[in-house]
């Protein structure tokens, strides 16, 4: 049986108050941990991508969202795109859930990796599916952080703001997927320049290779 469509107008469902203020923008809905369903809403959210999927998250650790994304990991149709912070990577629930993902499979990528500055933490919380709704805001994937403590997620609708994030999201998959590929690549020369550097138009390339000489040869006797 196919998933019930993403309904817009009955997101007030996942508010305590079970509905939106009057006046709220057509193309936005935000919800506060822990007053609301913030768990419900990503559930529903991502059990109904058709599309696509495209994460960049710091604090993956949460088991329903996790087993919904690997169903549409094993999904060929849709493409999943996962980009998560090495130092949260390493903790041990998250290194469970990380052992049973296929990279390889058609239409997967997943980069672990830092930010391009002084590879300092991706602390991003985002994710967007099927290129239309955006959800940004403080909340990581935990149950501590969707129904404990105090976060804020926003949800859009806006397409705009969907092409946007995605452009940010597929620079910082690109960086971690470089990291990934090891000591065979300079990471250096890709790292984005602090604030107090001037910022070069393009990376240093690798060293022009030198002809090679040729051996003189000996003078002609006379």
């Amino acid at each position: 049986m196919a998933d019930a469509p993403f309904l817009w107008d009955e997101l007030g469902k996942y508010k305590a108050e079970g509905r939106f203020l009057d006046g709220y923008p057509d193309d936005q809905r935000t919800f506060f941990a822990p007053r609301d369903d913030i768990h419900g809403l990503l559930v529903a959210l991502l059990a109904r991508a058709q599309h696509s999927i495209v994460v960049n998250m710091f604090g993956y650790d949460d088991d329903e969202p996790n087993r919904i994304i690997q169903g549409k990991l094993a999904d060929e149709r849709i493409y999943v795109q996962m980009s998560l912070d090495r130092r949260q990577a390493g903790d041990a629930h998250e290194k469970q859930i990380l052992a049973s993902w296929d990279n390889n499979a058609f239409g997967n990528s997943i980069a672990i990796g830092t930010s391009s500055v002084h590879n300092a933490i991706s602390h991003l919380k985002i994710v967007i599916v099927d290129g239309v709704y955006t959800v940004k805001g403080s909340t990581n994937w935990s149950l501590s952080g969707e129904e404990q403590q105090d976060n804020e997620l926003s949800l859009s609708r806006n397409a705009v703001i969907a092409a946007e994030t995605r452009a940010i999201l597929d620079l910082n998959h690109d960086f971690m997927l470089k990291q990934m590929v090891g000591t065979k690549l300079d990471v250096a020369a890709f790292l984005a320049p602090s604030p107090k550097e001037p910022a070069s138009r393009v990376p240093p390339g690798p060293p022009l290779a030198r002809p090679e000489r040729r051996p003189r040869k000996p003078p002609r006797a006379v």
